[in-house]
């Protein structure tokens, strides 16, 4: 006990540009010599590199025509490339002339479509409205909550269930060399991902062209590369897809109802994917790494000797 009574332990001043006492604390562990400027220089110069590096996902909220709004996780960029492709792969359009218009206010995406779509539809069998559950007074809530039956990641929103599965019959073939140069060329100019690595990039090739686009949801990615492609006015049924992230049912079910007929991935399958992937005649390839893939399906549109 020191001679003169306990000394009260001084508290710190918060810093001047957080108004943070913790940031203050870790400037006073960086000071060397006394010199305060420049360790909070150090700290802040580190600090705005962090925010740089870091990915700002906001929600999304989708209203397409009388349908209950859809909330998403996404990097807000390229929304019309979402919605356009959003739309597609949940079968609420097939041209473009199914899109009257399209209004982005900050976050919020606005579809209006020519077939105005109303809650009480069966999306997988034209002309047919659904019946009202019991003595439930609108069929919106109980048919949304039993139609939208698959869920996908968390930041991918609510995906729909595919109740029959055509096979498709594309006649598209791609060499085995330039599935590794297409995940090259994706992990190349992914320029987000390389940044921060903490989203997810999907590419479209049709031809000799390629589109490129990233989001912190792997459904989403997939989504704004569809929708580009179809702005672009590509044929889906000769174009694949190579993205990261694995493949689970809901992405098959999305790639089935646009017509591409390759999907790559750096990530593995899930069951139910491969499975939708066989019934649908989907070519799945993946874990491409180096110079290696697998193929789990449809192999006849690989060729393996090029």
């Amino acid at each position: 006990m020191p001679r003169k009574g306990h000394t009260q332990k001084r508290d710190v001043l918060a810093d001047p540009l957080y108004n943070n006492k913790v940031v203050t604390k870790l400037i006073n562990n960086i000071m060397l010599d006394g010199k305060k400027g420049v360790a909070q220089n150090i700290l802040y110069d580190a600090f705005k590199k962090v925010e740089e590096k870091t990915v700002e996902d906001e929600y999304a909220y989708l209203f397409i025509d009388y349908l209950p709004p859809r909330k998403f996780s996404v990097y807000p960029k390229n929304l019309d490339d979402f919605a356009i492709g959003y739309c597609l792969g949940e079968g609420l359009i097939k041209t473009n002339n199914d899109i009257k218009n399209i209004k982005i206010s900050e976050t919020n995406v606005l579809v209006k479509t020519r077939l105005n779509h109303t809650p009480e539809e069966d999306f997988e069998q034209e002309g047919i409205v659904q019946k009202r559950k019991g003595d439930c007074e609108h069929a919106c809530v109980c048919r949304l909550l039993e139609y939208q039956g698959v869920n996908s990641d968390n930041a991918g929103g609510i995906r729909s269930q595919l109740k029959t599965i055509t096979p498709n019959n594309s006649t598209l073939k791609i060499d085995a060399t330039q599935i590794i140069k297409d995940m090259e060329n994706l992990k190349e100019n992914a320029k987000i991902w390389q940044e921060t690595g903490s989203v997810h990039a999907a590419q479209l090739i049709y031809k000799d062209k390629s589109i490129i686009r990233e989001d912190v949801s792997r459904h989403v990615a997939v989504d704004k590369v569809i929708g580009a492609a179809f702005k672009l006015g590509y044929d889906l049924t000769q174009s694949y897809l190579t993205y990261s992230g694995r493949m689970p049912a809901d992405m098959l079910i999305k790639v089935i109802r646009v017509g591409i007929p390759i999907i790559i991935s750096n990530a593995a399958p899930a069951a139910s994917g491969y499975e939708i992937a066989e019934k649908g005649n989907i070519t799945m390839v993946g874990f491409v790494r180096n110079n290696r893939f697998n193929l789990y399906s449809a192999p006849q549109r690989i060729n393996l000797e090029k």
